[in-house]
């Protein structure tokens, strides 16, 4: 029973990955057609052409994701607490620094990049002009760009670095070097650095995988924790057993 608990809470923070999967998807794809094009740092034209009820499902999908992140996050934060030898509970640290700082961020982050996007829309809408619309949108991710970079190095950098210590270190149970390799990919960094870029060559709708594939890295942290969890249980077995 305790393990189907566990389970589930796990289950819980994949699917609030997805969730955040889905807003990226509402928030940064484009059809064939869609313009390329940027204004400064982070504004596209292709907002404009986006309906806003794609904005709003985006903001909501990433608040209820984020909730949902801390509860499989936290549950792993456990498995990993019992699982890790005492000179190793250094790495459960880090891992604790970076979902309690996506906890924190993850939906701020998601709601400014949204509120961007509606900005420009609705400034261009009331006077039509592009470049003061995407000068007055870029202002505001010039003034949320500290926060911005502190939540990618603590929530996705530190994360990333302490998976892939924890898969070559022999610290997850990966039974070869197959696997580890696999497990590298299960981090935001690598997922979005290598499997995101990988997509950007293929043709369009393909093309735009790309853009859930960070948030994809987050879930695949959780199906490590899966794995974990499953050999907890084994493990466990076998003690009763003897």
């Amino acid at each position: 029973m305790h393990e189907n608990k566990q389970r589930r809470k796990l289950l819980l923070g994949i699917c609030g990955c997805l969730l955040y999967v889905v807003g990226d998807f509402l928030f940064a794809a484009l059809g064939p057609e869609q313009s390329t094009e940027t204004m400064g740092l982070m504004v596209r034209v292709a907002y404009l052409d986006m309906a806003t009820w794609r904005f709003v499902v985006s903001i909501l999908c990433g608040v209820l994701g984020t909730a949902l992140y801390y509860v499989g996050f936290h549950q792993m934060e456990q498995l990993l607490r019992c699982h890790l030898p005492a000179h190793q509970q250094k790495w459960l640290k880090g891992f604790r620094l970076a979902y309690l700082t996506g906890t924190v961020c993850w939906g701020y982050v998601h709601a400014m990049f949204i509120n961007v996007a509606l900005i420009f829309q609705f400034v261009y809408g009331t006077y039509g002009d592009m470049q003061t619309a995407a000068d007055i949108a870029n202002r505001i991710v010039y003034c949320n760009a500290v926060p911005m970079v502190a939540a990618y190095v603590l929530g996705d950098v530190v994360l990333s670095v302490v998976m892939v210590v924890m898969v070559w270190k022999g610290l997850l149970p990966l039974k070869n070097t197959a696997q580890r390799v696999l497990a590298t990919f299960c981090n935001p960094i690598c997922c979005a650095g290598i499997l995101g870029n990988l997509t950007t060559l293929l043709p369009w709708p393909l093309d735009q995988i790309d853009h859930g594939t960070e948030s994809l890295g987050h879930a695949l942290v959780l199906v490590l924790g899966l794995l974990l969890l499953r050999e907890m249980s084994k493990q466990s077995g076998k003690n009763l057993a003897v």
